[in-house]
């Protein structure tokens, strides 16, 4: 597969790199399409829902894998190219999903949408930093989840339509168009390995000034083995990718469980949709207006804010009737727009400069480590307790996460 050879580089008058949430817009309205109706996919594929758990457990650990050897990876290959041969190979493959008939050949060829699909956003998240500056990062962060929001918005409405109209995997049809479109839109763009961003960046950690001592020099490079002790020994850090687990445990609950929920009380595709796409609102009314109150006045607040509300609902769920439960399912995400583009500021203060490439794939492996976990406490504890017990479970973990996020040093 060949592609334009042209030079590629963001305009350097793009405001804070615009262009990356536009990408993150359209591979949200495609991604969302496609999750929204997977878990009832699988639920029919699999005859159980208690397996779609087990079966999301399994293929996280391969995006876990995926994560940890990011870093390798970036090394070894500029991102723009490994980029535009990650957006070809997953239009092809959410398409050949679409022609599958087993449950065995699905999940070889969704093994591939998982690999290919962890290493773009851990490249696209790390694209909006790079073509920040520090005083912009909260700004682009916030516009990025912006963004990827209103995909996330659009992405069920469409996937629900044309799950009832022409059929579930019509859904799919729908994210490999977003991905190729993606691919064109990403082939127009500009992007240079130093940008003026990047290149202040490293003058800044380059020449100290005489009040500030001389850093200890940045390894940039190391074993795996090397940079997960590195990771560890940095209790920031640690703490950073204990908030990104319980964003992602939600996500990974959420977008599995609330689905099967939602079809077992009855409800049609394009309604499921209608819901999800509801639910997604308060994160665009709310994200940008958090991310810059938490680099005003810091994020320890708003984490256990956040953690302290999706606990809180996820309580009610159990107790409340099926009306109530919709309206619930919608408000949720309040507690999760305090969380989502604060954690990627977080991580960010904490980390040391040099060193964002080799530790942000550790970092990165807090979602596969959520979509591990969740859905595997899940289906034991919905084989167990039924689907109120799923609930508690996470209940349980976000007040946990919150009560960790009050030893946040103020400074941040």
């Amino acid at each position: 597969m060949i592609f334009p050879s042209h030079k590629i580089s963001t305009h350097h008058k793009h405001d804070k790199g615009r262009i990356f949430a536009w990408m993150a817009l359209i591979s949200s309205t495609g991604y969302a399409s496609f999750l929204t109706m997977l878990p009832i996919i699988l639920s029919e594929k699999l005859q159980s829902d208690v397996y779609v758990g087990y079966y999301f457990s399994a293929f996280a650990i391969i995006a876990l894998i995926v994560s940890l050897l990011s870093g390798k990876i970036l090394k070894r290959f500029q991102k723009t190219t490994l980029t535009k041969y990650i957006l070809a190979m997953l239009a092809i493959t959410f398409f050949a999903l679409t022609l599958t008939k087993s449950i065995w050949n699905f999940a070889a060829i969704d093994m591939m949408r998982v690999i290919f699909v962890s290493l773009f956003f851990i490249i696209l998240s790390i694209f909006v930093r790079d073509f920040a500056t520090e005083e912009e990062l909260a700004l682009a962060e916030g516009r990025f989840y912006l963004f990827s929001n209103i995909g996330w918005v659009i992405g069920p409405l469409v996937g629900g339509y044309a799950a009832k109209t022409y059929g579930p995997e019509s859904a799919f049809i729908f994210t490999a168009i977003c991905y190729a479109l993606l691919l064109v839109l990403f082939l127009q763009q500009h992007i240079i390995a130093k940008h003026p961003a990047i290149s202040k960046k490293d003058e800044n950690n380059a020449m100290p000034t005489p009040s500030i001592p001389i850093p200890k020099p940045i390894k940039n490079t190391g074993s795996l083995l090397e940079n997960i002790k590195d990771y560890i020994q940095n209790r920031d850090l640690l703490v950073a990718s204990l908030v990104s687990f319980g964003m992602y445990f939600w996500w990974s609950t959420s977008s599995i469980y609330i689905p099967i929920a939602l079809k077992n009380l009855g409800f049609a595709p394009d309604i499921i949709g209608l819901i999800f796409a509801l639910n997604v609102v308060p994160l665009i009314l709310l994200e940008f207006h958090s991310s810059d109150g938490a680099q005003k006045y810091g994020v320890r607040t708003f984490l256990v804010m956040g953690f302290t509300i999706l606990s809180t609902c996820l309580v009610l769920f159990t107790l409340v009737s099926v009306p109530m439960l919709i309206k619930l399912i919608i408000i949720i995400n309040i507690g999760s727009a305090f969380i989502e583009p604060i954690k990627e500021i977080f991580f960010f203060k904490v980390a040391p400069p040099g060193d964002v490439d080799r530790f942000y794939g550790i970092y990165s492996a807090s979602y596969p480590m959520a979509y591990v976990f969740a859905p595997l406490l899940g289906s034991l504890l919905l084989s167990s307790f039924g689907i109120n017990g799923i609930w508690l479970g996470a209940a349980v973990v976000f007040i946990l996460i919150a009560l960790t996020s009050l030893t946040i040093d103020k400074k941040y």
